[in-house]
């Protein structure tokens, strides 16, 4: 059974998301997504999470520089981007760092808490079921989690014995790539795996 938030806390200023990404990406763990959208309100707890570093980083989409598709990464921070990948699945990524700078934080896993009556435990457990299970497409990039029906609230912060530090998922083994920018809070049932 899902149990109802009584309250919610409050959505995170932009300043949150204005700071290095990593850093962002840890302190995500334990906050709240919330999307008010025509399923009405959903919300669960992060769980899961990889950081992407732009321009330093060969994994990120914005490595290479701005396109279409990868705008939304330069800023301004505190908005969304979506990306839809093999054909099937759509990712959401909160974006970081300051106006200009690519970064993003990719939601991996959350916990359900409210608006998933009637969806497995383990349905956000995984970057293409959180999307999905929110109802989140290519559509809602660049939303401002700050201001519209997406956003991210304040909860209590992960303990650190419980936060595991691991390598981001599906990448080559190259030394660039392979770092510990995957975070995840030890023995949740959100986690995509351990």
């Amino acid at each position: 059974m899902v149990s109802r938030p009584k309250g919610l806390g409050r959505r995170l200023p932009r300043s949150f998301y204005a700071r290095k990404t990593v850093s962002v990406a840890r302190e995500l763990l334990g906050k709240v997504l919330v999307y008010d959208g025509p399923a009405g309100r959903r919300a669960a707890r992060i769980v899961e999470v990889e950081a992407y570093l732009g321009a330093r980083d060969p994994a990120s989409h914005a490595y290479r520089g701005p396109t279409p598709r990868t705008a939304p990464m330069f800023g301004p921070p505190g908005r969304s981007y979506v990306y839809f990948v093999y054909g099937m699945y759509h990712c959401l990524n909160v974006v970081t760092e300051s106006d200009g700078v690519a970064g993003a934080v990719l939601l991996r896993g959350a916990e359900p808490l409210a608006g998933f009556e009637g969806f497995s435990p383990r349905a956000l457990a995984g970057p293409g079921k959180l999307a999905r299970a929110f109802g989140l497409t290519t559509k809602h990039t660049n939303l401002d989690l700050v201001r519209s029906a997406l956003s991210i609230r304040n909860a209590r912060p992960v303990p650190s014995p419980r936060v595991v530090r691991s390598v981001r998922v599906g990448l080559n083994d190259h030394a660039t790539t392979n770092k510990p920018w995957r975070l995840y809070v030890r023995g949740s049932f959100g986690v995509s795996r351990p």
